[in-house]
């Protein structure tokens, strides 16, 4: 049999705290210079959900409970190379969050979820666009 075809998967929590949400600045990686959610990608022999919970230890520090995050919109992008993207909000964890990445993040902030900066990551402008028009899925530049 051939092998099949394989897509990554990347993994966003949206931290929330009332209407503000986590922000890291990104820095020596891509998309350096604009700010993005904190997240990652699936290791593999992994639950998406546990995978979002070990992205959020590894890069802030806090734990969460995978049962806390409400999936908000699901992304097939391929701008030169295909991924699935879950995004997700969590508004709850426990801890105090630090920035356990300074090699990749410059700093974090809250940011008021009605008035994010221009300089956030474009394919997170997309996904905020669609997850205020409640949209669970879509397509964004497939190949």
């Amino acid at each position: 049999m051939a092998e099949r075809f394989k897509i990554p998967v990347g993994i966003f929590i949206m931290l929330r705290r009332d209407n503000q949400v986590l922000l890291q600045l990104r820095q020596n990686c891509s998309f350096a210079g604009f700010w993005g959610f904190v997240g990652g990608h699936l290791d593999g022999n992994e639950k998406i959900i546990d995978a979002a919970a070990r992205e959020v230890k590894e890069e802030i520090g806090v734990d969460i409970n995978p049962q806390d995050l409400v999936l908000k919109t699901i992304c097939h992008s391929g701008d030169g190379a295909e991924y699935l993207q879950f995004y997700f909000e969590c508004a709850k964890w426990t801890g105090d969050i630090q920035n356990l990445e300074p090699d990749k993040c410059a700093e974090l902030v809250w940011h008021c979820w009605d008035n994010l900066p221009d300089n956030v990551c474009p394919y997170l402008k997309t996904a905020v666009q669609k997850i205020n028009q409640v949209i669970l899925f879509y397509e964004d530049d497939v190949l």
